[in-house]
């Protein structure tokens, strides 16, 4: 019998959608509050040196964590 393998996820999101996403395809995180995002970013920052920003998002309304951005 063969093996059905599940589709691969799109290379780019569309739409609003791409927030929802990290660059491999997989889901991001979603946190219910600022400060739970917050505290995430700082465990992430704490264990790799990541520096992210937490941030709502315009499409779920829910908060995620991301790199941050220099305002230039």
């Amino acid at each position: 019998m063969k093996r059905r393998r599940r589709p691969a996820p799109p290379a780019r999101p569309l739409g609003g959608l791409a927030s929802h996403f990290t660059r491999e395809g997989t889901a991001k995180n979603t946190y219910r509050t600022e400060t739970e995002a917050r505290e995430a970013a700082q465990l992430v920052w704490t264990l790799n040196g990541a520096d992210l920003n937490a941030y709502r998002c315009d499409h779920c309304h829910q908060w995620h964590i991301g790199k941050r951005f220099r305002d230039d």
